[in-house]
């Protein structure tokens, strides 16, 4: 089947991604990564799900659907660069948004200091906690904290030129995606995870040839995780949604990584992996069809679902808004699905289902000038060796980092990372404060006690 408006899609799409590159490079716009991992989650869902079909391998599939969704995702990509590589300049230039001035002295405690309120809120999510209204969200928006720590950790061994430690702090976000695999089940939440460190500390290099040496291979390895993963993934799952111990857990993953599979752009079942996964393209596709026949466009429904996820349900308890995607894409593509499978709508689609076309450039518009300003201040704060302020921002950018999630799971997790934000820094902003004063009080001098001491002994 011709491909070459695939292959001619998919050179836009990188081409739109360089430009980006080069015109943040020349402005040294501050930024943290969310940017760039915000693209590089689209990219992950939408670009490799496209690049397979133009494989000599995956040739003789039907990409008809896939070319129309990933057309759609162009129009969204090149809006986003649109968004943040235009007005959110214009924010900057009308003093919107803040530039860095006089620095901070940062508590050298406080990385640590959140990477321990994250593994908090981590295990809070396995107590009965969880299951009050509203606290669901908080605790899992706040386990993200570990991410922020991480990255500040990173910030910090790099400040004080300690190659060694960065590379330890590097080490033990690696060790992330098989928590997430052994603990939940899931390889997703680890990966993003580890991406969002990965891009952070890769914002402190400065040579875009350095970081194409690195992330090539890093972007291959990653593939032949996933198709390793997705080949046994049934089995780590029973293992860990059945109740299995820890110990039979890892020895279940054990087998995974002693039959590692590389990734072989000539192998069928790794293309059918990754087409089964990765191609969001496809059910925007289906959608497109399926819309141009019965119109049965949302017209903003699902938006504003999206805004009623911001009130919380500890004060709307009978809220009928929901997390996850639910039927959304059975409803929008006709493709029935197997009771109980969960398939995220991503936000290219849920743009298209609710506008069309102009839902997704003025969608992807709006979200390319959230997330940079997100990572602006982000960077600014850090600039400034804020680090109350960096994860002020940084958290609910995070939180807007689920692509192939619906809107409602975004504004949601944004609006309690916020608060999780701003709780934690006020704690730790006391507590700080606390042992600053007790540091601070006098202590008697050597003669004062000596005469106090004398004065004792004549009583």
């Amino acid at each position: 089947m011709d491909t070459s408006k695939l292959a001619e899609y998919l050179l836009i799409w990188m081409a739109a991604l360089a430009v980006m590159a080069v015109v943040r490079n020349r402005r040294s716009t501050p930024g943290a990564g969310l940017t760039v991992a915000y693209l590089l989650n689209l990219s992950l869902i939408h670009w490799t799900g496209a690049a397979i079909y133009v494989l000599p391998a995956f040739q003789n599939q039907n990409s008809h659907l896939t070319e129309l969704g990933f057309e759609q995702s162009l129009y969204g990509i090149a809006a986003f660069a649109f968004g943040a590589l235009v007005f959110t300049p214009l924010l900057a230039n009308r003093g919107l948004l803040r530039q860095s001035t006089a620095g901070h002295q940062p508590d050298q405690r406080l990385p640590m200091a959140y990477i321990a309120a994250g593994v908090i809120f981590f295990m809070l999510s396995s107590t009965f906690l969880s299951r009050l209204p509203s606290a669901m969200a908080i605790i899992s928006t706040g386990a993200q904290l570990v991410v922020a720590g991480l990255c500040l950790c990173c910030w910090k061994a790099r400040r004080e030129g300690d190659f060694r430690k960065l590379t330890g702090w590097l080490m033990v976000a690696c060790l992330m995606p098989f928590a997430t695999v052994i603990t939940q089940g899931f390889l997703g939440y680890g990966v993003v995870a580890l991406l969002i460190v990965l891009i952070f500390v890769s914002s402190f290099v400065r040579s875009p040839l350095k970081i194409a040496l690195v992330g090539v291979p890093l972007i291959y390895f990653g593939l032949s995780v996933f198709v390793s993963y997705m080949r046994d993934r049934g089995e780590i799952r029973a293992s860990v949604w059945g109740g299995d111990s820890f110990s039979e857990r890892i020895d279940k993953l054990a087998e995974t990584v002693a039959t590692f599979e590389w990734f072989d752009p000539a192998n069928q079942d790794h293309l059918q992996r990754v087409d089964a996964r990765l191609n969001q393209n496809f059910l925007v596709g289906a959608a497109l069809a399926r819309l141009a026949e019965t119109d049965g466009y949302g017209r903003g429904e699902t938006l504003w679902d999206a805004l009623l996820a911001l009130i919380p349900r500890a004060i709307w308890p009978d809220k009928p808004i929901t997390a996850g995607s639910g039927n959304l894409v059975a409803q929008y593509t006709g493709i029935e699905f197997a009771a109980g499978t969960s398939v995220g709508v991503g936000q290219v689609l849920e743009f298209y289902a609710n506008f069309g076309t102009i839902g997704v450039v003025i969608g992807f518009m709006i979200m390319g000038v959230i997330i940079t300003t997100l990572d602006w201040q982000a960077g600014e704060s850090l600039a400034r060796s804020d680090l109350h302020g960096f994860v002020l921002w940084f958290l609910p950018g995070i939180g807007l980092l689920q692509v192939g999630g619906q809107l409602v799971e975004l504004t949601a997790s944004a609006a309690a990372s916020l608060v999780v934000a701003l709780m934690v820094n006020r704690y730790l902003d006391r507590l700080q404060r606390k042992q600053t004063n007790k540091a601070a009080l006098p202590s008697p001098s050597s003669s004062e006690t000596s005469e106090r001491t004398s004065q004792f002994v004549k009583c």
